[in-house]
């Protein structure tokens, strides 16, 4: 499978490409959009009541547990959206979104809105991801990423 990755070259306060143009047949992977309940049902807990990154943290580490069903990772996200209730604090959920999404980046889209879903949400972020159809591409494209990863140390 073969991912190429848009961008204007930019410096950006988000982690993110323009856009994402894949190549080739494979699994793509549409969540619908997390918040930061820390598991799902009648004893969920809001996790960061008033706390924009910990709120994004929560989201984003549930992106990572559904992806994990799939056997993909964050690596594997090539769109995320983004929905934020105040977006002059988009730099802090941006930050927190750096500790996770690193290059290639996945395309972004943020939308601000008047409310979530519950009143105390401040985010919330929808991941779509494309894994290969074949286990041997997929450790192909882990071995490249390590090698990658050495070579910029």
């Amino acid at each position: 499978m073969e991912k190429r990755y848009l961008t204007k070259q930019l410096p950006s306060k988000w982690p993110f490409s323009h856009g994402v143009a894949i190549k080739s047949p494979g699994t793509i992977i549409i969540l619908a959009g997390q918040v930061a309940f820390d598991r799902h049902g009648p004893n969920r807990q809001l996790v960061g009541r008033g706390d924009l990154a910990a709120q994004t943290r929560q989201a984003i580490l549930n992106i990572r547990t559904l992806l994990g069903q799939c056997g993909a990772t964050l690596k594997d996200v090539v769109d995320l959206t983004a929905y934020l209730t105040d977006l002059d604090r988009f730099e802090e959920a941006g930050r927190v979104a750096m500790e996770y999404f690193t290059d290639p980046l996945p395309a972004l889209t943020l939308i601000g809105v008047k409310a979530l879903a519950f009143p105390e949400l401040l985010i919330e972020i929808r991941a779509v991801a494309v894994l290969p159809d074949h286990p041997a591409a997929r450790r192909g494209q882990a071995a490249r990423r390590k090698a990658a990863s050495k070579r910029r140390r």
